[in-house]
């Protein structure tokens, strides 16, 4: 027998999450939101998982999304426990994603009153959030049909034009565990058709003309989905003689493409920003990771800078923002190269010249690197990984994998939290992923990044094919690079927070196949095994010396500027 809550509002918002597509739905356990629960796991229609730890479920939930391009359902109790979602929200609210997150309240008489699990939610997602609302505590028909169209407009918020983050909230009188016959067709849907904005004739003209009169063109793509049709008018606009400058996020491959850009700009001195700073700079709503094109962009600053966005808040990151430009960017980018002339290609043959000389020193300098972070990153990038989905953590991974030119890479998919830049959430984003994909998905993330965030793996959702590696530096190994915190007298207690924590207990807590390397040659032996099939879900740790680590990479961006290498390379003053 299926069945629901008794209460009319509840049954409303069950009916409306399976009109609009939900088919996932992530259940935190609690109390007040007993009538979610009944509900959602009674009714038949929906994949319920029960996670514990909302922070955990939240960024689950998130994952699952960029799998299944579909929107995943978040409910939890009232209280402290919707506070927990706040970080994930924030990354779905900068990445669109469609988080559907439902939270149970106390009614509004007892807010404020010393009740147990009480705090003011209505609006605590404020800042990071499409749309909110909080449901009518009372159940007649005037407020049912309020209830109707609220929950509708959330969700053609979440899914229309711009999408992102909504929130339900629900007070709930008690008694909480009534129950009744699940009848459906109790809400009614109201649909919308939204298409994608089509330039005019006049607006693709203006910007063709412009575009025209410029030579030195930069297009900048960060943290993108797959999307191959975006690759595609890339493609086109590279081979115009456009400079498009992609990184490993950006999911965009081609070999008329800069694909690593730190390693490329680290050649270029601050005395040639002039002539490798764009006329016309092409932007997106993606996340760029590096903070060198941004010192480039801002310190010579382009004459013209268009930037695609659907968004109502205006974006203008290197403080050179001429235009923006609504509608599908690929579309756009695709019919303005198909008009336009070739451009001469000595702004394209600069970039070229630059590409070379990095990779010429980059091979020089990895070609006897000693045991270290960025040699684990040269092996990984040398073997062909059986992994398509590969997510990376935040700080120091997501920026050691763009320094390498990976083998057969597209055919991997790269993702990071790039929306918020946090490591709280990596570990439970990947396996939320991993559980929503059929294909085997490797994590590589730090040991901070990974040990925070350790209660992403307290679920029983855990696929066999899914693998994480974590290298372990002793700490935050970014700090000893980053200029700034490695010449303080509190780094490693406060910036680095050195450990000596290790991760088999958490392998065993969580019914994980476990495996450890400390040096090159019994990594080389792990990978062997390590991707094989398995019964359960594997992590390997790496160890590796945490004060080298920093040295090694500051010599290596030294290196880059050189135009001769060098001999005793990692001796650089």
């Amino acid at each position: 027998m299926q069945y629901i809550s008794d209460k009319p509002t509840i049954q409303i918002l069950i009916d409306l999450c399976h009109s609009f597509g939900i088919k996932h739905v992530i259940l935190s356990s609690g109390s007040r939101n007993a009538p979610l629960i009944i509900s959602f796991s009674g009714c038949g229609l929906f994949e319920c998982l029960s996670i514990s730890d909302e922070r955990s479920a939240a960024y689950f939930a998130l994952g699952l999304v960029k799998a299944t391009c579909k929107p995943v359902a978040v409910v939890c109790t009232s209280g402290t426990a919707a506070l927990n979602y706040t970080p994930a929200i924030a990354e779905a609210y900068y990445q669109k994603i469609p988080l559907i997150v439902i939270t149970a309240d106390r009614p509004a008489r007892l807010i404020d009153q010393a009740e147990g699990q009480t705090i003011r939610q209505n609006g605590i997602y404020e800042n990071f959030i499409r749309f909110q609302c909080s449901l009518p505590e009372s159940d007649d028909s005037d407020n049912l049909f309020y209830t109707n169209r609220l929950i509708n407009e959330a969700f053609l918020t979440a899914t229309g034009k711009t999408p992102g983050p909504i929130h339900i909230n629900i007070p709930l009188n008690e008694p909480l565990y009534g129950r009744t016959d699940y009848k459906p067709g109790i809400a009614r849907k109201i649909t919308c058709f939204s298409e994608n904005t089509q330039l005019s004739s006049e607006s693709t003209e203006i910007l063709q003309k412009e575009i025209e009169s410029y030579q030195r063109i930069m297009v900048l793509v960060g943290a993108y989905y797959p999307y191959n049709h975006f690759n595609k008018s890339l493609s086109e606009m590279a081979q115009k003689g456009c400079v498009v400058i992609t990184e490993t996020l950006s999911n965009c491959h081609n070999e008329l493409f800069f694909e690593n850009t730190d390693r490329i700009l680290s050649t270029i001195k601050e005395g040639e920003f002039e002539q490798f700073s764009p006329d016309l700079l092409i932007t997106f709503d993606t996340q760029t990771l590096s903070r060198m094109i941004k010192k480039l962009l801002k310190s010579a600053k382009p004459k013209s800078h268009w930037h695609f966005t659907d968004n109502k808040t205006i974006v203008d990151t290197y403080n050179s923002l001429t235009r923006i430009i609504g509608g599908d960017p690929a579309q756009v980018l695709s019919l303005l190269a198909n008009k336009i002339n070739a451009f001469e290609k000595n702004y394209y043959e600069l970039w070229r010249e630059r590409a070379y000389l990095a990779i010429k020193n980059h091979n020089y300098f990895i070609s006897d690197l000693p045991w270290c972070d960025m040699k684990v990153f040269k092996i990984l990038s040398e073997i062909t990984i059986p992994a398509t989905q590969i997510h990376l953590g935040n700080s120091a991974p997501v920026r050691y994998a763009q320094l390498f030119d990976w083998q057969e890479k597209e055919k991997y998919q790269w993702f990071g939290n790039r929306g918020t830049s946090g490591i709280d959430g990596c570990v439970s984003t990947a396996a939320g992923f991993a559980y929503g994909i059929d294909e085997p998905t490797l994590l590589i993330t730090g040991d901070m990044s990974f040990i925070y965030d350790s209660n992403g793996l307290w679920h029983n959702y855990l696929p066999s094919n899914f693998r994480i590696i974590v290298i372990n530096n002793g700490g935050g190994g970014i700090f000893r690079f980053l200029q700034g915190p490695d010449e303080t007298n509190e780094l490693e207690d406060f910036f680095e927070t050195r450990q000596n924590a290790c991760c088999d207990g958490i392998a065993q807590t969580f019914g994980l196949d476990y495996s450890v390397c400390r040096d090159e040659n019994s990594f080389i032996i792990s990978l062997e095994t390590f991707f094989q099939k398995s019964s359960k879900p594997r992590l390997l740790e790496i160890f590796t010396p945490k004060i080298e680590n920093g040295t090694i990479l500051r010599n290596y961006f030294k290196m880059l500027k050189y135009e001769n290498r060098m001999e005793n390379h990692r001796n650089i003053p």
